[in-house]
């Protein structure tokens, strides 16, 4: 995966040069902290610039740090700093950026504005407005559910059902005039004013919206509605810096490349656990179906988007593995830190020590992780080394976004980004999310739209053809969460071209579809130091080649600084080995503080006295700036490095064919099929198999048609039990019986509940079409295993029976030998990552297989033969009449419930086993098949 560098350059500067003097600036700053704060304002205003120094020590702190902020931070905010772009920036021959010393304000209506403007819905109604279905309606039995939002909250909101609500909602899919509407519906001119009180209604209740109402993305709202700036309208404000000339060398950048495939190697994906939960859920009670995400999101009918946690153990050479999968971030970093540990320890950090990466003999994964196709590097510059302050995101667009409705520069930018991430990945398509509900820090969502697609959240939209939460349809495909467009047919992928802090949103939809943004990518591939040694007294700075990751931390405490003066604090700062210039603060909370000029070290000792103890890091300022004006004032600025790859990344989905054959899905108790549910211990579940379940099959065999077992763990493990009957009158008579044999296990507590049940069939998983023919394989599937219990083999010898099935099934040539062996390594790939196995792991892993293939393979009796011949039969016949298309998901479907039979507990670590040996089967097989002698 071979990354590369946007030429082009968007930069953020301070308002003022970092050399800027106080009295010099004082008019400009006081401008500044007018727009920011008008009540400090009031109080300095007509303060003059050599009066400063005789104000109070609390009012000249302020102006200290409003001051320190317009020299030292870059993060734009009102005209305290502001953004630049340089096309084709990074070349050969520049060395240096240009820029004016003038800054250009572009000003916009403040968002908190709109709570200010009222519309008559019956005026809006009668001028012919354009109305729009808040598309996350859903049906339940009885009612339409639909998300709406008061006072800054979200609700579920509720209003019986009603077909012509239901007509009109889906009428507005698409932003349409209300005469098209009347038209559309065929409503009568008697019928006119009672459609309007409909309207009406339905607008305040949220249920449509006009374009009275906001939207975040695209046309400007206020323009758009038809509200002018004026001087008594608030203004929210974007300054920008005009380029004059220059740009960057290339060569200053050659060594990211390499860095970002380190990263790739040793970094762990963060996963989202909220989003690993969701699908535990959902593959619980949906399976594999595919459910209108609306209604999956329904804390009633679906799965909402909480927690969930799963825990349980073993104790033989299968729990040496057990868990594994269950690993969390923390442990993989863990990792990490053992892999740094053998060579650098954190007792040996000196300030004296600049740790190189690129020298370490870093051990790297096997395996790197997937990035996204697009991200930013956001880092400064100081002479010929490049800082990071921070490295990924789902999209280089995130943090460029904002600036699109104030230069259209950038807006090409972005959509030149948003580009190359479609057109390498055709086969779905991607969409921004417009969401607002923070109506003061909503400034920054504001953005023009800069790919294909969008969807509003309770916002109005402006595109050209608004995707909307009704039509998105939701499954889970592996691990995988797949969105998919019904009027589209394609698999659809998020991404929010803001930088907004999406954890601060309760709304579930919105923080699922965030969260997806970063399923199955590194996202995150900062490096930081103390995320590997937490809470060290000092950390040394740490490159790759001329790229700073990590800079020097010192830390000091409040208790060891409150009793000193100016002098006595330098005199610390100077033992401990602090930089000249050092920030503190978090993320781009920072300031700046200078240890050689008095005035900075008095605003630090104020500032350190609000926190017990603070990480002071270093601050490498240049011996020339690459950005100056053109009257070489330098500044400090901050690039945003855009860096993309032309890879594909994401596949589309795939349906099984279900539509064929339509099937009754759902079976209550007393018609044909019979549920059981028998909650055991799962060592005891084979004893009931083999006993008092197999006795009560077999003594009512003449009215059951079929049969099949289950072992689950759902709320506790337990033993599924369905029973086709003959007659389905006879179900009240097989339910009797059935309790009546098991119930002394159930008195003696052996058995601690049992269930009668509702089947609903896996349609969305084997297809209409299949389904009964998958169901007599499992009955087929069940009573082999069934007949092991006569000899009870051990592990190794049921892994041998999975072995001679896979044998049957490639001798009749089903799948290519290259392919079925590329299917079989797929397989035991992603259980093994799945498992997180180590190389000691790998280790275990053969040498079992060494015993494996020396044990003596115990011969089945003739009753196990025939029943493994027509199970093995079974299994080839559902293959060959499926859709090729599904064979392999087929094939490790069917495989995967095998396991699930063979084996009383942790069958998906017997899963990594045997694919991992079958692979080397396979791969020997294929070696005998391919030998030729001399």
């Amino acid at each position: 995966m071979k990354v590369k560098i946007a030429k082009d350059l968007i930069f953020r500067t301070p308002r003022f040069s970092y050399t800027s003097e106080l009295a010099d600036c004082w008019d400009e700053l006081k401008s500044a902290i007018s727009i920011s704060s008008d009540a400090f304002y009031q109080t300095i205003k007509d303060v003059h610039a050599d009066e400063i120094e005789t104000l109070e020590a609390k009012v000249l702190f302020t102006i200290w740090k409003y001051f320190n902020r317009a020299k030292f931070r870059s993060t734009p905010y009102g005209t305290f700093a502001g953004f630049s772009i340089l096309p084709g920036a990074i070349n050969s021959l520049e060395h240096g950026i240009i820029v004016e010393e003038k800054q250009v304000v572009h000003e916009f209506i403040d968002w908190p504005y709109k709570n200010q403007l009222k519309f008559s819905l019956s005026d809006c109604l009668a001028n012919n407005c354009l109305l729009f279905t808040n598309s996350s309606f859903y049906f339940t039995p009885t009612s339409i559910r639909y998300i709406a939002c008061s006072d800054g909250l979200f609700e579920l909101a509720e209003i019986d059902n009603n077909e012509f609500v239901e007509q009109i909602l889906k009428a507005c899919t698409r932003p349409i005039r209300v005469n098209d509407l009347i038209s559309l519906l065929d409503v009568s001119t008697d019928g006119q004013a009672n459609l309007f009180v409909l309207l009406e209604d339905m607008l305040a209740l949220q249920l449509l919206l006009s374009d009275n109402d906001p939207n975040i993305i695209g046309e400007d709202y206020f323009g758009r509605v038809g509200i002018k700036p004026s001087i008594e309208i608030p203004k929210y404000l974007i300054a920008e810096r005009n380029v004059i000339s220059g740009g960057l060398d290339e060569k200053m950048f050659s060594a990211i490349p390499g860095l970002i495939n380190l990263m790739r190697h040793i970094l762990p994906i963060d996963g989202r656990d909220a989003l690993k939960q969701f699908v535990n859920k959902f593959r619980k009670k949906f399976e594999q179906k595919e459910v209108p995400l609306s209604m999956a999101l329904d804390p009633e009918m679906g799965i909402g988007y909480d927690e969930l946690e799963q825990a349980g153990q073993d104790d033989d050479f299968i729990a040496q593995f057990y868990g594994k999968q269950n690993k969390k971030t923390e442990e993989l970093n863990d990792k990490l830190k053992q892999n740094f540990e053998r060579f650098i320890r954190a007792e040996s950090f000196h300030t004296d020590r600049v740790i190189q990466l690129d020298k370490l003999r870093i051990q790297l994964s096997d395996k790197a992780t997937v990035i996204p196709n697009s991200f930013s590097m956001l880092m400064s510059i100081s002479d010929d080394l490049i800082c990071v302050d921070q490295t990924g995101g789902s999209t280089a667009n995130a943090l460029s976004g904002r600036f699109t409705i104030a230069n259209d520069e950038v807006y090409q930018h972005c959509k030149r980004i948003g580009k190359i991430e479609q057109e390498v990945n055709s086969d779905v398509l991607f969409f921004d999310v417009a969401y607002m509900v923070e109506t003061n820090v909503d400034n920054i969502n504001r953005r023009k739209l800069v790919y294909d697609h969008q969807l509003s959240i309770l916002n109005f939209d402006t595109s050209e053809s608004p995707l909307t939460l009704d039509d998105i349809m939701l499954s889970v495909q592996g691990s995988e969460v797949i969105l998919r467009s019904r009027k589209l047919n394609k698999r659809i992928v998020p991404r929010m071209a803001s930088a907004y802090n999406y954890a601060r949103s309760d709304l579930s939809v919105f923080r699922l579809l965030c969260d997806l943004q970063h399923q199955g990518i590194q996202t995150n591939l900062t490096f930081f130091l103390e995320h590997l040694y937490p809470d060290l007294p000092y950390y040394p700075r740490v490159q790759y080649q001329n790229i700073v990751l990590s800079h020097q931390k010192w830390q000091v405490r409040k208790a060891d600084l409150s009793a000193m003066n100016v002098n006595d604090l330098r005199t610390y700062l100077n033992k401990l080995g602090v930089s000249d210039y050092f920030k503190a603060g978090l993320s781009d909370q920072t300031l700046c503080f200078n240890k050689n000029t008095n005035l900075d070290l008095t605003a630090f000792l104020q500032h350190v006295l609000k926190q017990d103890k603070v990480y002071l890091e270093e601050v490498l300022i240049p011996q020339e700036s690459t950005v100056i004006d053109e009257k070489d004032n330098p500044y400090l600025a901050q690039f945003i490095l855009n860096i993309y790859h032309d890879e594909q990344i994401y596949s589309g989905f795939s349906k099984a064919n279900s539509e064929i054959t339509p099937v009754k899905e759902f079976f209550p108790p007393g018609k044909e099929w019979l549920y059981f549910e028998i909650y055991c211990h799962q060592q005891r579940s084979d004893m009931l198999l083999s006993g008092p379940i197999a006795h009560f099959l077999d003594a009512y065999k003449s009215l059951i048609k079929s049969w099949f077992f289950i072992r689950y763990n759902e709320n506790g493990y337990h033993l599924r039990l369905r029973i086709l009957l003959n007659d389905e009158n006879d179900g009240q008579i097989l339910t009797s019986s059935f309790s009546d044999y098991l119930e002394e296990y159930l008195s003696a507590g052996l058995i601690s509940d049992l269930q009668l049940r509702t089947y609903r069939r896996e349609t969305q998983r084997y297809g209409t079409n299949l389904i009964e023919e998958i169901e007599r394989h499992f009955s087929s599937d069940s009573h082999f295993v069934l007949s092991l219990f006569e000899t009870n083999p051990d592990a190794i010898n049921k892994y041998k029976l999975c072995s001679d099935l896979v044998e049957k099934i490639q001798a009749k040539a089903l799948f290519n030998d290259k392919v079925f062996t590329e299917v079989i390594k797929m397989m035991s790939d992603s259980f093994n990552e799945e498992h997180h196995l180590e190389a000691s792991d790998f280790k275990k892993m053969n040498t079992q297989y060494q015993i494996y293939r020396k044990t003596e393979y115990i011969n089945l009796t003739d009753n196990q033969l025939i029943a493994f011949n027509s199970f093995a039969d079974s299994f080839i016949n559902i293959l060959k009449i499926c859709n090729p298309e599904r064979m392999v998901q087929l094939f490790s479907d069917l495989l995967h419930m095998h396991v699930n039979r063979l084996f009383n507990k942790d069958q998906r670590t017997h899963e990594m086993v045997v694919y991992y040996f079958l692979l080397k089967e396979v791969q020997r097989r294929n070696a005998m098949k391919n030998f030729k002698p001399f």
